[in-house]
């Protein structure tokens, strides 16, 4: 019996050790690590500007690491460019990143993950500052504003040497 699980055990090991060396599970997690989503012990190769392909990733996630699908969400929203998905094949994903870009709980599972541990990584800090969290994205508005305000803005802005953006948002955040 010792022998049986002791053989089981050795033939999972020579399996793990060699799905770390697969290519799916190298890019997916230098790629992650890279951007400060997840942290390993493991030497392997950082690569920041990697394109994913999301099967290597959910294979990578199901054979190797599954931590991965924790963060995947969250990565696809705040990185969606690296990705490449198919929308039909992976509507699943897709409902996930729409709930966490609209702050909308839901019931359903990620991969047999609640909805707040997925969550939890919109807010996280990344290594790149460039990336900004969801909560401050600017998003883009239009406003049609008289021309004696626009005339008014810009002297403000070139007066405190600021964009005109900046300026609204001290003013608005000011009062």
């Amino acid at each position: 019996m010792k022998k049986k699980i002791i053989a089981k055990i050795k033939k999972q090991a020579k399996l793990d050790e060699k799905n770390r060396k697969d290519p799916r599970f190298l890019n997916t997690m230098g790629f992650l690590v890279a951007k400060g989503f997840l942290k390993t012990n493991l030497n392997i190769p950082l690569l920041p500007n990697k394109k994913l392909f999301i099967e290597d990733v959910l294979w990578a996630a199901e054979n190797v690491e599954p931590r991965i699908l924790e963060v995947l969400p969250a990565a696809v929203l705040r990185l969606k460019k690296h990705f490449i998905l198919n929308p039909i094949k992976h509507q699943h994903l897709l409902f996930i990143t729409d709930c966490l870009r609209k702050d909308k709980e839901t019931k359903e599972l990620f991969y047999g993950i609640p909805y707040k541990k997925v969550k939890i990584w919109i807010g996280f800090d990344l290594k790149d500052k460039r990336i900004k969290k969801l909560a401050e994205k600017r998003v883009v508005k239009t406003f049609r504003l008289r021309q004696e305000v626009l005339t008014k803005l810009k002297t403000v802005s070139k007066k405190l040497k600021i964009t005109e953006t900046e300026a609204l948002e001290r003013k608005i955040l000011r009062d």
